[in-house]
């Protein structure tokens, strides 16, 4: 494909629209080219005249995007066309599939991908089982496909990369763009040493209608998905739909009727979906050498700031308040609160209960 055609679908894939705008607009014109120089008029039947579209059209024809892809490019951000070689050839049968992907890292190209999805605010007992299950895919040679939120999210894929895996985070926001901002330690290690992805351009804000769109690539990309926690609405059920519509396989974890962050995963069980008895017996299930492999399982030396590193010393398997902690390091509670997000991402510290942290029981060495 030509630079110039590439520009062109840069332009159009910066049209803040979603994507079944995308598809109204290329089902009636073909190639970003014409809808480039279609009457404005047409696309107003075609997309609504109180679209924020109009007012991008209008003003965008003359912005140099021939230059803003090799701007892009220079910075190591990567644009690739559905039918270009790279493609993820999973999410080519897809309806709904993007029409370009924009990525830093290599897209995700194995036939086997598991996505580990779960509730934001979780239990100590949900991050323990994401980690635990994005270590043995890890060590199984399985990639972790996730969306980079806090909780079950970046606990998976943090674990996956602890253990030599890869992963690959889906954003609801350009790739440029870290977020949740807690997450960034998580974001600079998958920029180095795994994969991030978003349909939408660099530069595009997380808005909220954006994320749960997003969800069908991080379906798309695996051959199977496993809920941790959810809630009985949220937006992980939403990715657990469109598994459904995909054809995925569906794993969730079980727990206590009374637990409101297993009420989606009790839900999806009732429903049809596989228990997940343990992250070996899903390798099993998955036709996966649950032996891991030496070299993957290995755990890294995890090496730690110095205030991670005073923070995470005065931490043992009992529960300690922020505040007692506070006492004994000497470092201002908003210090404290950066390193324990680092240390919780890493696996090394859990919350347990409001305002009180602990060791992992599992996770990576220090």
């Amino acid at each position: 494909m030509t630079l110039e055609e590439k520009s062109c679908w840069h332009w159009f894939m910066s049209i803040p629209i979603s994507y079944m705008g995308q598809r109204k607009l290329i089902e009636c014109y073909g190639t970003p080219e014409r809808v480039m120089k279609a009457p404005e008029e047409k696309i107003i039947e075609i997309i609504g005249r109180d679209s924020f579209g109009i007012e991008y059209l209008k003003n965008s024809k003359n912005t140099d995007w021939k230059k803003a892809c090799e701007d892009m490019e220079a910075q190591g951000i990567r644009f690739t066309l559905k039918g270009e070689e790279g493609y993820p050839a999973a999410l080519l049968p897809l309806a709904d599939a993007p029409y370009g992907l924009y990525h830093i890292g290599e897209l995700p190209q194995e036939e086997m991908c598991v996505a580990v999805i779960g509730a934001r605010s979780c239990s100590r007992y949900g991050l323990e089982m994401a980690r635990e299950t994005g270590a043995l895919l890890a060590g199984a040679g399985v990639p972790v496909i996730s969306g980079m939120a806090r909780g079950i999210d970046g606990a998976a894929q943090w674990a996956a990369l602890e253990h030599g895996g890869k992963s690959c985070a889906v954003l609801g926001c350009g790739v440029d763009i870290c977020y949740p901002r807690e997450n960034e330690p998580l974001y600079e290690r998958l920029k180095a040493n795994g994969a991030i992805i978003s349909e939408y351009p660099p530069g595009t804000e997380g808005l909220p209608w954006r994320f749960p769109y997003r969800n069908r690539i991080i379906s798309g990309l695996c051959k199977a998905l496993v809920v941790v926690e959810a809630r009985k609405r949220s937006g992980t059920l939403i990715t657990a739909d469109y598994a459904l519509e995909h054809g995925r396989d569906i794993y969730a974890v079980p727990g206590r009727t009374t637990d409101a962050l297993s009420a989606g995963c009790n839900e999806l069980i009732r429903n049809g979906a596989g228990i997940l008895v343990s992250p070996e017996k899903l390798l099993e299930d998955l036709g996966l050498n649950v032996k891991q492999n030496e070299k993957n399982s290995k755990k890294s030396g995890i090496r730690l700031a110095k205030k991670e590193n005073m923070v995470y010393s005065c931490l043992d398997l009992n529960p300690k308040g922020a505040e007692v902690i506070k006492i004994e390091t000497g470092l201002p509670m908003t210090e404290i609160m950066g390193a324990m997000v680092s240390l919780q991402l890493k696996g090394l510290v859990v919350e347990a209960g409001t305002g009180c942290y602990a060791r992992a029981g599992r996770g990576g060495s220090v």
